[in-house]
């Protein structure tokens, strides 16, 4: 059969391309195309794949691959009878997103540039896979690969929301991006690869002839290997940075691990472990902290005051400490416990009162420091420590002074003077 007018492939519609997309560059990546309104009608069968840029991805003839970008429709199959479609309809108010792992490497590359940078903050929409009904489309699947009829390329959310998506319809690739995706000229040039290794007919192998170098003037020659060049380069830059996160994560988690098993103890711990946190802390910031259990055991037999504390810099200053991790909230009832017994034994041991008490607690400890409610608020619940010479503690307030000192935006001295003259209640508020 002799057949005419049969144009070079892959021969593209370009459905409603804005003006800003559709440049010489664009075109030039097919020997045939043709740009179309949304409602333009065309002989489908002489082409072979459609970018869109419509609300719908699905309207054009089945046997066209498909690039979408930004619609809300997509994709669809029939199945015993029963119409199924990818409807873009699910909101949601995430915005962690991610890149499955089986995403392809050369998809999951282009997705991090061009797509991630892009998506916007707040209210956003996601895909379901649903029914065509005559009145409604019955939800079949939100989330997670949508009944395995799909792979997710971009997820949203906890629930995994699907907000890009790669199908097939009626047995060609439909690659569904939202609108805001950018470097179109990448994805076309991605998408005719993944269209050629399953459909060489429609894309065929030796479409990059015109680039080789047996074929390439110098000049052209030239630009493909300044080309190539780059694209090294780039994978290069990328495999580098990949490295280097890797390696930032392993110490982040290891220094994370650290802080949690050492002086973040004091935001997270009680009993022993708490005392044992606040007393680093303490030493970091110059005091000289003894702690008493010993002691207390061979001089009196009783469990008195955890530790006791003195400042190098103040031969006459010492306090004595109580040390408590709560659940929940402080309470009051054992405000005046340093004040009781352990002044008693200590007055008793040397003949003189203690010049200061401090009640350091761990208040909420099971919760997220910045949303802890103030411990002990009613300022004339801490009037036995105010009489005693001394001040509750928030461990709150003693970390943040310890990070400061330890990152050089505050001085330990400072932060020794501040504590001894403590009276009620201490905060740590560092000069701006």
């Amino acid at each position: 059969m002799n057949i005419f007018n049969v144009q070079p492939r892959p021969r593209v519609l370009f459905e409603t391309p804005p003006q800003e997309v559709l440049t010489k560059e664009l075109l030039e990546l097919v020997p045939t195309f043709k740009v179309i309104t949304t409602t333009e009608k065309v002989d489908e069968d002489e082409y072979d794949i459609l970018v869109t840029f419509a609300s719908s991805a699905r309207r054009r003839a089945e046997h066209l691959h498909v690039l979408s970008f930004g619609a809300v429709v997509a994709g669809g199959f029939v199945e015993d009878s029963k119409d199924y479609s990818f409807s873009r309809d699910v909101s949601t108010l995430a915005n962690e997103l991610a890149i499955p792992k089986d995403v392809p490497p050369t998809l999951a590359t282009l997705l991090k540039t061009t797509v991630i940078p892009n998506v916007p903050e707040g209210k956003k929409e996601a895909w379901r896979l649903v029914e065509m009904m005559p009145s409604y489309r019955a939800t079949i699947a939100e989330g997670g690969n949508l009944a395995s009829r799909c792979v997710p390329l971009v997820h949203v959310g906890a629930k995994q929301s699907v907000y890009a998506l790669l199908t097939h319809r009626g047995g060609k690739l439909n690659l569904v991006l939202p609108a805001e995706t950018q470097q179109h000229i990448a994805w076309l040039r991605l998408f005719l690869d993944l269209v050629g290794d399953v459909d060489s007919d429609s894309v065929p192998p030796d479409l990059e002839w015109k680039t080789s170098d047996r074929w390439s003037p110098p000049e052209v020659s030239k630009h493909v290997g300044d080309l190539q060049a780059v694209r090294q380069a780039h994978d290069e830059a990328l495999r580098e940075f990949e490295r280097r996160e890797q390696e930032i994560q392993a110490r982040l988690e290891e220094s994370t691990r650290l802080a949690d098993e050492g002086t973040r103890r004091i935001l997270t711990s009680d009993g022993d472990e708490l005392v044992k946190a606040v007393t680093t802390v303490l030493e970091d910031l110059g005091f000289k902290v003894r702690d008493m259990d010993d002691h207390h055991d061979e001089r009196t037999g009783a469990k008195l005051e955890d530790l006791r504390v003195e400042d190098p810099s103040e031969a006459d200053w010492l306090t004595l400490v109580e040390v408590k991790g709560y659940a929940k909230g402080a309470k009051v009832n054992d405000v005046p416990q340093i004040t009781g017994r352990p002044a008693v034994a200590y007055t008793k041991e040397t003949g003189q009162e203690p010049p200061a008490v401090w009640h350091i607690v761990n208040a909420w400890r099971g919760t997220n420091p910045s949303t802890r409610v103030q411990a002990i608020p009613n300022d004339d619940d801490l009037r036995p420590l105010t009489e005693a010479g001394g001040a509750l503690i928030d461990t709150r307030d003693l970390y943040e002074a310890w990070r400061d000192v330890s990152a050089g935006k505050a001085d330990a001295e400072t932060v020794r003077t501040s504590l001894r003259d403590a009276r009620n209640r201490w905060r740590w508020a560092p000069e701006s």
